[in-house]
């Protein structure tokens, strides 16, 4: 007589580590447009070179631009903390705007979409 194995959740495993890829992968792309976003907003918030064209801008917005990945991978946070990147982004009555920010946001969310399309196909 010879030995019998039976094999019990072998599925549910092989979708539970499959699923667990996913959220590897979808982690790297948060990761991966998260500092793409913070590369790009600080290369537009250059003294020279970027958006910052007015005379305003002394690099203090571009050397507190930070990203930082939360929620356990699953958020890419950017954060810029100056006084005055209000001011900047969105102008004064005094000052026209020189944003920076939404425009490296709104060329990274591209990116980011379709890297997350292309995981699901």
């Amino acid at each position: 007589m010879g030995s019998r194995i039976t094999w019990r959740g072998d599925k549910e495993l092989a979708a539970a580590l499959h699923k667990k890829a996913q959220m590897s992968a979808v982690k790297n792309v948060v990761k991966k447009s998260g500092a793409q976003m913070s590369d790009l907003t600080k290369t537009f918030m250059q003294p020279t070179g970027g958006v910052y064209t007015k005379g305003y801008a002394r690099g203090n917005n571009q050397k507190s631009t930070n990203i930082e990945i939360v929620d356990n991978g699953m958020t890419a946070k950017q954060t810029t903390n100056s006084d005055h990147i209000g001011f900047t982004e969105y102008g004064t009555r005094f000052m026209q705007a020189e944003p920076a920010i939404k425009p490296a946001f709104d060329r990274t969310k591209v990116n980011f979409k379709n890297d997350l399309n292309n995981l699901v196909k």
